[in-house]
């Protein structure tokens, strides 16, 4: 049985609109599967906040890894671009944020 956003009702498997109020039936295991998991937004942000993360490199791993976890998993959503500019960002803060920690290795040990 299939229940309707709108009204609540209870509806048969195969219906495609309300048998109550008329309103058409959103299946919602696939409104969940094609909105990405936690959306496009959120693994955007995420790569948005890595360049800037990159500075402090026990933030910026985290930041950067989870941008493109976020992004990896939501590039099947409807806002695909955005995805995939999320998951640009992401994989360029990952690398400022690894040359970051190179750098500073190698001025702690007195090469630079």
């Amino acid at each position: 049985m299939k229940k309707c956003l709108n009204c609540g009702a209870s509806n048969t498997d195969d219906a495609e609109f309300c048998a109550d109020c008329g309103e058409k039936i959103v299946n919602l295991e696939s409104l969940k599967a094609s909105s990405g998991g936690r959306g496009p937004i959120g693994g955007f942000v995420l790569g948005l906040l890595s360049l800037g993360a990159w500075f402090i490199p026990l933030v910026g791993y985290p930041v950067t890894i989870c941008g493109i976890i976020f992004c990896s998993k939501g590039i099947k959503s409807a806002n695909k671009n955005l995805m995939v500019i999320g998951l640009i960002l992401s994989i360029a803060g990952l690398i400022a944020t690894l040359c970051n920690s190179i750098l500073g290795v190698l001025m702690q040990m007195g090469y630079i």
